[in-house]
């Protein structure tokens, strides 16, 4: 018996079992004492107790297991670094795996991770064996281990100084904790933020990721994740707490960048062979470029972005005849992260391709057949590996006003091409937003426009591959001038505010002949790099006698500086013999102080915004809710005069707006036909009336206006700086109306029109709203409307102006641009001279008409005989739970169960658990039919496409394992043991 145990033991695969066995009972051990005795949610309890079973792992897999001998403590480090890296791809998997099955697919979070365990535990020896105790120790050349050390300290060299920079900028600018600012700006304060905050509190609360009632009524949040948030990093959020998410994104952009310039300095490093530390300024360049620096705020965009460098390098392998694993990881990762971005990256990938071929030294028809077949192949894999995130957003998008985007009928340059060159030039102000396509983000170091032009002329390099890389220059340029390339560049879809959001592929471009460039200067001759210097130099100054591109007067004096200082240094780099390395050491100096520079100055023009301002409404917000928390069940809350457009996100309420790219064109339309703001994938709180409130479900509102009452409601609590309103007639999320209903359209009628209709045919009672007045405003005057007791009232604007002020009994507000919608001027409780509204308006520049408006009334007895029918059968004791709602009605007459849910035939309902079918109501809402009586109603949503994506995802994912395993084999049957890479390429070039 002791022999049979000792044979066991000396069994490398049982003893592994049996540790991993441990490994996983800690791991699982402790995830149930987090989840269940401590209550900590499921990404943190996933990352501790993983993080405990990878260090007693560790300590068990080299005693026991692989029995590992390590020489000292550098050694027993390395060594222990490697085994934690390779645990730590696993943990990703692990955590992601195990959010995956319980909060997308709905399967108990201890199963799933239980289940997730067996994946791990193959993967974990697969590295293992593989990469960490593999026991084959390769001997380097000095010349080697000199080379991998540079090449590591490139790589953490060019991680540290955009990182460094940022963090200057940081301090400079005052952001938190270094003062009082953020630096979230446009969407990425508008939307961007309350998503990740609504992200953060599903994670917190272990909650389903597939749907969200955070905004526009409700919405699919796994489309939404698939191109806000899916970026692995999201889920550190978990370890920061709401109010601290904004300071987590600036953080997360600021560790993005930094990895950008790793990973671009990994691939120079690869390419320059680790000879010098020339790829960190490149990466500096890259990292710290204008589009990093003007787009940062689309922090979805920058893991897209931080992966060139790999796309480029798998593709180049591709061509060599080697593995195309990195090519597919890295395409799938950029698609996963952000499917838009990712789109470029595969137009570029194949560009890329075709470019290596053309620059290929020795092309054959087979080759190139060959590598054609594995390039397709491989980016066939990465792309469906991300289904689960594509196939659920294409659906998704489908049903957005994007979709109806059209090919350009006519060619159009949006400039002369020369203006956009200026972009390259030294202190030009990074583009944030910009009101047309012209804009370009290109600038990544003054020196690319000498290193561009000496590429051109470097004999060292083929014409065939100059060629293919000034064409690919050339194709990103016409790009961004050109209507119909920079329409398919954008994914087949007109921009909007953003442009050239392609042009980091360009900069990548550009850098990389760049760098092969100056790698040759020694080897080049004089008048060749005369010619590099003196055409920039020339363009430049034509620039500022012309005044081309209408900078500012210093762009163009610093731009020709830095052109004189960097041609004289690659003139003494050229032709020195002595002092070679201290010229090197300089120019690459001054290459990244001046990225340094521009960086810090780059985030100094975009601007910050003051963090306590949104902090201390949101603390207010749910100061607020929970002293009036019931325990009633689901309701809506919503936000009078919006400092974000997402702002009852953010906030952490159930919201009727919503801002979103995913937003369903039928939920824009129906705001918009009631009269409420709405326009591209985006709505607003103006123009809801008291019936829509009440419709909607908003039994909350929060205010800075302060008065006791707003919109036909009563002040019920205050916390600086928010008063609370409270709508004690918000209907529930499902009431009963009449069949009719049926038959209410939506579409070209006057707002009011569209709610009488809609009151009348719920109801069976005749409503409507009765037009007092309508005239038309100047600009200047101020206009009095009278408001009668016993009346609600309203005013329509029929045209945008560029601001109109409000002053009301109730409340005072301005409203700048988007004002061609309905406002709510309240009621009044007796006649007298303050029962009245006052309105100014301001025309938008150009225009000096009149404006038309239209004055609308009602009576609350009118209004009230439509309540109470629609309040008769409401939906009781709702609860809802991700993307689950469940509530019981009594129902008196036959008719149609009103969702105030936008309609998706992701729904599955049940009542009284047999499923029934749903049609659309007013083309937004859902609605279904009941009987009679008593009903359950149970509701599940899971995304159209959500299935196949996920069986696609996972088929792909074996496939893909399975063609690295016979990549492997291959090579190691075409590859001789010990035979070096110089070897190899001598065999092929005796063959």
């Amino acid at each position: 018996m002791s022999e049979f145990i000792r044979k066991l033991y000396h069994n490398r695969i049982v003893r592994y079992i049996f540790f991993g066995g441990c490994t996983t009972m800690v791991n699982f051990v402790s995830y149930f004492i987090l989840r269940t005795v401590l209550s900590v949610d499921v990404t943190r309890a996933n990352f501790f107790s993983i993080l405990l079973s990878i260090f007693f792992a560790y300590v068990v897999n080299k005693i026991f297991v692989f029995e590992s001998k390590t020489q000292g403590l550098r050694e027993l480090l390395s060594e222990m670094a490697g085994f934690v890296g390779m645990r730590g791809i696993t943990m990703f998997i692990e955590i992601f795996g195990t959010v995956l099955l319980s909060s997308v697919w709905g399967m108990n979070d201890m199963l799933a991770k239980l289940l997730i365990q067996f994946v791990v535990l193959v993967l974990n020896f697969v590295f293992s064996k593989i990469f960490v105790f593999s026991g084959k120790k390769k001997e380097y050349t000095m010349h080697e281990k000199r080379a991998a050390i540079r090449k590591k300290r490139c790589i953490w060299i060019s991680f540290a100084i955009p990182a460094v920079t940022m963090l200057v900028a940081y301090i400079v600018n005052g952001v938190y904790p270094f003062g009082d600012h953020g630096v979230l700006i446009i969407d990425s304060l508008h939307q961007y933020l309350p998503f990740f905050t609504d992200f953060q509190q599903k994670l917190s609360g272990s909650e389903s990721l597939l749907y969200s009632f955070g905004g526009g009524l409700g919405y699919n949040m796994w489309a939404t994740l698939a191109y806000y948030l899916a970026s692995p990093f999201n889920f550190l959020l978990t370890a920061v707490s709401m109010e601290h998410v904004m300071d987590f994104m600036a953080y997360l952009i600021l560790l993005k960048i930094a990895l950008s310039g790793a990973a671009f300095a990994w691939y120079l490093s690869e390419r320059g062979e680790g000879k010098d530390y020339l790829p960190v300024p490149f990466a500096c360049m890259y990292a710290l470029s204008a589009f990093m620096i003007g787009y940062y705020f689309n922090i979805m965009w920058l893991d897209s972005v931080m992966v060139l460098p790999l796309v480029m390098m798998g593709i180049e392998r591709i061509c060599e005849g080697k593995s195309g694993k990195l090519f597919t990881g890295a395409l799938f990762y950029g698609i996963y992260c952000n499917y838009y971005i990712g789109f470029m990256l595969c137009l570029f990938s194949c560009l890329y391709f075709l470019a290596n071929w053309v620059a290929a030294r020795k092309f054959t028809f087979k080759k190139f057949v060959t590598s054609g077949l594995r390039f397709a192949w491989h980016a066939l894999l990465g792309g469906g590996m991300a289904a689960l995130v594509l196939v659920p957003a294409y659906l998704a998008l489908g049903m957005t006003e994007s979709a109806g985007s059209s090919f350009p009928s006519k060619i159009k340059f949006y400039t002369d091409g020369i203006t956009q060159l200026t972009g390259h030039f030294a202190l030009v102000e990074p583009i944030n937003i910009y009101d047309d396509q012209s804009g370009v983000n290109i600038y990544c170091g003054v020196i690319i426009l000498i290193l561009v032009i000496l590429y051109i002329l470097d004999k060292e390099l083929s014409f065939k591959e100059r060629l293919s890389k000034v064409v690919l220059m050339g194709i990103l340029l016409l790009s961004m001038n050109f209507n119909m390339l920079n329409y398919i560049w954008h994914g087949f879809h007109t921009q909007n505010g953003l442009p050239n959001r392609f042009a980091f592929i360009y900069i990548g471009v550009i850098l990389v002949m760049g760098f092969d460039a100056l790698r040759h200067i020694r080897r080049l001759d004089v008048w060749r790099l005369a010619i590099s210097w003196i055409l920039p130099v020339a363009f430049a100054a034509y620039c500022m006698y012309a005044n081309v591109g209408e900078r500012e007067w210093y762009v163009y004096v610093v731009t020709l500086s830095l052109l004189a200082v960097y041609g004289i240094l690659l003139l003494f780099l050229q032709g020195m013999a002595k002092g070679f390395a201290v010229v090197k050491t300089i120019l690459i100096s001054l290459m990244s102080v001046e990225m340094v520079a521009t960086g810090i100055y780059g985030v100094c023009m975009n601007g910050t915004v003051g963090r306590s301002t949104y902090v201390n409404e949101q603390k207010a917000y749910q100061t607020l809710m929970a002293r009036q928390e019931d325990g009633s069940g689901f309701y809506r809350s919503e936000i009078d005069s919006q400092r974000m457009r997402n702002e009852n996100m953010f906030m952490g309420a159930n919201g009727v707006v919503l801002f979103s790219s995913t937003m369903p064109e039928a939920t824009v339309n129906l705001c918009r036909s009631i009269g409420m703001e709405a326009r591209t994938n985006k709505t607003g709180y103006n123009g809801m009336s008291k019936l829509f409130n009440d419709v909607f479900g908003v039994r909350y509102v929060v205010s800075k206006s302060g008065g006791d009452t707003l919109y036909q409601m009563q002040k019920v609590d205050y916390e600086e700086p928010l008063t609370l309103y409270k709508n004690e007639d918000a209907l529930s999320v499902g009431f009963m109306v009449s069949s009719d209903i049926k038959n209410w359209d939506i579409n070209d009628k006057l707002p009011m029109k569209v709610q009488d209709d809609f009151a009348t045919l719920a109801t069976g009672v005749d409503f409507f709203y009765t037009l007092r007045e309508a005239y038309s405003l100047e600009e200047g005057p101020t206009y009095i409307i009278r408001l009668h007791p016993g009346e609600q009232t309203y005013i329509e604007f029929t045209e945008n102006v560029e601001s109109i002020t409000i002053k009301t009994p109730q409340y005072e507000k301005t409203i700048n641009n988007y004002t061609k919608n309905v406002f709510n001027l309240g009621t009044v409780t007796e006649e007298g001279e303050a029962s009245k509204a006052n309105i100014t308006i301001k025309y938008k520049e150009g225009k000096d008409t009149p404006v038309p408006v239209r004055v609308y009334t009602c009576t609350d007895e009118e209004y009230q005989a439509v309540y109470d029918k629609l309040a008769a059968n409401q939906m009781e004791n709702v609860q809802e739970s991700g993307n689950k709602l469940s509530g019981t009605i009594h129902v008196d007459e036959a008719g149609t169960l009103l969702l105030t849910i936008p309609y998706d035939e992701g729904w599955k309902v049940l009542v009284d658990g047999v499923e029934t079918e749903t049609y659309r109501v007013g083309e937004a809402l859902t609605g279904l039919d009941l009987e009679p009586g008593d009903h359950e109603i149970s509701m599940t949503f899971t995304p159209e496409g959500l299935w196949l994506g996920s069986f696609l995802s996972l088929l792909c994912v074996v496939l893909f394992l399975a063609t690295c395993y016979a990549e492997r084999r291959l090579q190691g049957r075409t590859v001789r043991p010990g035979r070096g890479r110089r070897t190899e390429q001598m065999a092929e070039a005796e063959a």
